[in-house]
């Protein structure tokens, strides 16, 4: 369980997230943290873009390469 402390910083409220916890979510500076309604709920990132999405699918693609090779025989 990671504990995070809302800090009240000028006019702003703020959570600072640890080294571990962007990690965890694979997260980074300048992401958006779409956070569920319901008490408890899952913390996700928000939707990459489609590039980004895109360029993930490739090198999937380009990683198992030679299993999509060989299963397609």
């Amino acid at each position: 369980m990671i504990e995070l402390k809302i800090e009240q910083q000028g006019e702003a409220v703020k959570v600072e997230l640890t080294e571990e916890l962007l990690a965890l979510l694979g997260a980074k500076a300048g992401d958006t943290l779409v956070i569920d309604g319901k008490a408890g709920g899952p913390f996700t990132l928000a939707a990459r873009s489609t590039d980004e999405r895109f360029e993930r699918g490739r090198a999937f693609l380009e990683r198992y390469r030679s299993t999509f090779e060989a299963l397609a025989k």
